[in-house]
């Protein structure tokens, strides 16, 4: 039986597809994107009950520490981001 990662591989390889297809159209469209994708998948996840409150929340948690990494990289220092806030 394959793992969760595993899964988890096989899963964003399919969504790799769908992502080509849908985004790209300018950064506000693939914001819109990100977020559409990041509620969904709350939806999902409790309508399905596939996880935990509290390990969906420590997912996510560990999410955001990996975007601000990608985003920003290691420990270079970066201007305020304003842009994006709420």
């Amino acid at each position: 039986m394959a793992t969760v990662d595993e899964l988890q591989k096989k899963h964003e390889a399919r969504l790799d597809e769908l992502l080509r297809a849908i985004g790209g159209q300018s950064r506000d469209s693939d914001w819109a994107l990100v977020r559409a994708l990041i509620h969904k998948a709350v939806h999902f996840n409790a309508d399905r009950k596939a996880g935990e409150f509290c390990a969906m929340a420590t997912f996510l948690a560990d999410q955001t520490g990996h975007a601000h990494n990608l985003l920003h990289g290691g420990d270079k220092p970066t201007a305020s981001h304003g842009d994006f806030k709420h």
